[in-house]
């Protein structure tokens, strides 16, 4: 067999790290049909001295493993969280299905509240329980929506104090307005924690809560 060392002229040459590299990919099988070199192979390492190509392959195939085993569990931990968080919304839509009036709708988010272990407060321009001030919710529109119709992150405890009771300093907040035909209101979560909240977030199990609700007052509204 010719030593790659002692090869001169032309093929030493051609024979670069580039042109073994780029052979080795495209012929994944010719350790397959060289098995005694695959053997014999020594790559230097810094903390275990050579090793075979069969240990670093292997060594990496544990990492993999490694890796994939954590996002397992990450992905495990996410579906159950999104599990109690329908079960919570279901439990707070059956309880709106039955509600007769506005207290019975807090009654419900009092509720929801206690199973997300949030704040969540449902206020109202006309609402009989703490009234919105529209001057007051137009400045904190115009500070924080950004042309965005739902606000997801931190706020002032002077700008949460509009829409919960006992407002978190520099907590987080989901506010999403009630609307129905026109901007009823808001319904709000708050947590103490401040990134708890964040833009990137899903949306769709407060939107349609508040739905609901929006739904429930333009109805009882007509029928006064």
């Amino acid at each position: 067999m010719t030593e790659l060392s002692k090869l001169k002229g032309p093929l030493a040459e051609a024979l670069t790290e580039e042109a073994v590299a780029a052979f080795l990919k495209d012929n994944p099988d010719f350790f397959n049909r060289q098995p005694e070199l695959a053997a014999q192979l020594r790559v230097p390492h810094a903390e275990r001295g050579a090793v075979s190509l069969v240990e670093i392959q292997l060594g990496r195939l544990r990492e993999r493993v490694a890796e994939l085993e954590e996002d397992i569990t990450q992905l495990m931990s996410i579906a159950a969280g999104n599990e109690n968080l329908f079960r919570a919304f279901s439990h707070a839509h059956k309880a709106l299905f039955v509600a007769e009036s506005e207290d019975d709708i807090h009654k419900a988010l009092l509720e929801l509240a206690n199973s997300l272990h949030l704040v969540v407060n449902l206020r109202l321009y006309n609402g009989v329980h703490h009234p919105l001030h529209r001057k007051s919710v137009d400045a904190v529109k115009a500070a924080h929506f950004c042309g965005q119709r739902i606000y997801l992150g931190r706020l002032r405890k002077v700008d949460g104090d509009h829409f919960v009771t006992q407002a978190p300093e520099l907590g987080s907040y989901a506010l999403v307005p009630v609307f129905k035909g026109k901007e009823l209101g808001f319904l709000t979560f708050a947590s103490q924690d401040g990134g708890h909240f964040q833009p990137s977030m899903d949306t769709l199990f407060v939107e349609q809560i508040a739905e609901h609700i929006a739904i429930l007052l333009t109805k009882w509204q007509a029928n006064e």
